[in-house]
């Protein structure tokens, strides 16, 4: 098959050509991928570090293919898949790796699993034209999902879906959120508005009005300012803040009494600097989520066929330029997702 591979970290060291597909287990199944989109991650794992000053990723296996929000068909599966998936179904991949048994993926938190991992990290990814993937990572999606949106489910939403599902955020309470216009951003705001909450999202990017924020502000000095004024002075019940360190002192600064700040992401660095006054004095919780459950994103399927989700993408490219798309994450000018579509 044709798959975008390197085989030490390093984006220079990206190749585009021919990979030997190995043969899938009893209870594997082959996916032929659609539309893979790209995240942090993925940029993360080519490179081999984790965010800014972050430690080393561990790759398996080398050569090794990226890729970990991914969306396709089923082509072939394994003698012990059930039969209730099919080929040619429509399908989103749970992307983190469970082994069912511990503990955590007893409570339903798989993505916290002992023995766990994630597609894309710990086996080969999406940037390809097939990925093999253990059954019980299999989702099924239903005809009128497209395939821009569903790709974005996995991660993006999924992380996103958690974050406020962990937040307990209520109708009307307000909801800030670092980062709007990002992949994550993006789906709390429209979720934090399918609650009934107050969307504030922070960026520079005025289009996310279109996409359920109440309000869209800079990150600037005169922020606190401002949120005490939608606010009238209570300020922010819920922040999400995945920016990390260069933005973590003004979330801080702008929650309020009883409030709840939640982060996913270190995108600036992870000293995250905590003021104990602050935090004593107005009983802030402060609490770290990763990704979600199975059961987490089945529900979030249920929402984008009952709901008004959407997603908005910035570039499109092909599988043979996936290592551009992979370059592009960071990119300044970015005003939306970028995906890889293989249909």
């Amino acid at each position: 098959m044709k798959a975008l591979f390197f085989n030490k970290p390093g984006i220079e060291n990206l190749i585009f050509s021919d990979y030997q597909l190995p043969d899938i287990r009893d209870d594997e199944i082959l996916v032929e991928t659609k539309c893979t989109s790209v995240n942090p991650i993925d940029y993360y794992t080519v490179t081999g570090i984790h965010g800014v000053n972050g430690p080393a990723m561990k790759i398996n296996p080398y050569p090794h293919i990226a890729g970990s929000e991914i969306a396709g068909t089923i082509k072939s599966k394994g003698e012990r898949v059930n039969n209730t998936i099919r080929e040619g179904d429509r399908v989103i991949i749970y992307n983190r790796v469970f082994d069912g048994i511990c503990k955590y993926c007893k409570n339903n938190h798989q993505m916290l699993c002992e023995n766990g991992g994630m597609i894309g990290i710990s086996r080969n990814g999406g940037f390809a034209e097939y990925v093999i993937v253990p059954q019980q990572n299999i989702i099924k999606i239903p005809d009128g999902l497209d395939w821009e949106l569903a790709c974005g489910l996995p991660i993006a939403g999924l992380t996103a879906y958690n974050a406020i599902q962990e937040s307990r955020l209520k109708s009307e309470e307000k909801l800030v959120v670092f980062g709007g216009s990002g992949n994550t951003g993006l789906f709390c705001t429209q979720i934090g508005k399918l609650i009934d909450a107050i969307t504030i999202s922070l960026s520079s990017k005025p289009w996310i009005k279109e996409y359920g924020a109440d309000y869209v502000l800079p990150i600037d000095e005169n922020l606190r300012e401002k949120i005490l004024e939608i606010t009238n002075g209570t300020m922010a019940d819920v922040v999400i803040n995945s920016l990390g360190e260069n933005t973590w002192a003004k979330g801080m600064d702008i929650v309020g009494k009883l409030g709840r700040i939640i982060t996913f992401g270190v995108l600036t660095g992870g000293n995250l600097f905590i003021d104990g006054r602050l935090l004593y004095n107005k009983q802030i919780t402060i609490k770290g989520t990763t990704g979600g459950s199975v059961e987490g994103l089945l529900n979030l399927i249920e929402m984008t066929k009952e709901q008004s989700i959407r997603t908005k993408i910035w570039k499109r490219y092909s599988l043979e330029d996936s290592k551009i798309a992979i370059e592009k994450i960071f990119d300044k000018n970015r005003e939306g997702r970028i995906i890889i579509e293989n249909y």
